[in-house]
């Protein structure tokens, strides 16, 4: 059992780690540390993916994860906060889920604890905690567990925050650079070259981060039937290094932006 100094540096460690994989691993590691379990797992909830495995010290793990998926079945499915935890005393014997419990004594996993990673605002996923024999967990590990998993949830959710904020800082970035090329070629305002980026991303299904992103690096915008393709028009293309034509001059166009090429409308 881990006294409260002891968690007090958990703590510390596990909001020390910069990515969500540093942040996986010292979870896994003060897991086996603090409840002296003989494998571990997290998997954590993405959006439009459901559960997936985030990190494991044993290859059994990931496979009691995929059973888990599989079968939709085990103490991970469905997500829920309705219990801290769950507890399976044997493998062998659980009669909860007749066609995960058995496969996964079959990996030589008999003991599974299994505890939640949730905010105030969210489920984030579970950490899961095997031993090799059963009724190895007792009372004392569980409550160890959950304190852990309070840490671990904290420190999985600042991570994802502080992804998100990067990522939108980088997108911010991007779309700027995109709509300065287009100011440049066509002697028009921020607003304007911001219309002509979210109207190709509107009408050909592409995201706004992903169009820009496209013509900063290539000076194209992404691949799709140029309009007029078929009577010779320009695709997009560079011309003469700099200036940008085809199907960005043709959005600019039809956004209504500029009248006739270069010229800013009125």
């Amino acid at each position: 059992m881990v006294v409260a100094a002891g968690f007090a540096q958990l703590a510390m460690e596990l909001y020390g780690a910069a990515s969500m994989a540093e942040t996986v691993g010292r979870v896994l590691e003060c897991a086996r540390r603090a409840t002296g379990c003989d494998c571990a797992g997290v998997v954590l909830v993405q959006r439009g993916r459901g559960l997936q495995t985030a990190g494991v010290t044993d290859q059994r793990v990931e496979q009691a994860d995929r059973l888990q998926l599989e079968y939709g079945e085990g103490p991970c499915v469905p997500v829920s906060r309705e219990h801290h935890s769950v507890l399976v005393c044997d493998t062998t014997v659980d009669p909860r889920w007749p066609r995960w419990s058995p496969r996964v004594a079959e990996l030589g996993l008999r003991s599974v604890l299994t505890v939640w990673l949730f905010t105030t605002r969210s489920t984030l996923g579970a950490l899961n905690l095997y031993r090799t024999r059963p009724g190895q967990f007792t009372a004392a590990d569980e409550a160890t567990a959950r304190l852990l998993a309070r840490h671990a949830a904290v420190a999985v959710a600042t991570v994802r925050e502080a992804s998100t904020l990067a990522h939108a800082v980088e997108a911010r970035t991007l779309i700027g650079q995109a709509q300065g090329l287009l100011m440049e070629r066509f002697a028009i305002d921020a607003d304007q070259a911001f219309a002509v980026l979210r109207r190709y991303s509107q009408d050909n299904n592409v995201k706004l981060r992903i169009v820009a992103d496209e013509l900063v690096t290539t000076r194209r915008l992404p691949t799709r039937t140029p309009p007029g393709a078929a009577d010779g028009s320009p695709t997009s293309q560079l011309t003469g290094g700099s200036a940008l034509v085809g199907d960005v001059e043709w959005e600019a166009v039809r956004s209504g932006v500029i009248v006739t090429s270069g010229a800013a409308s009125g």
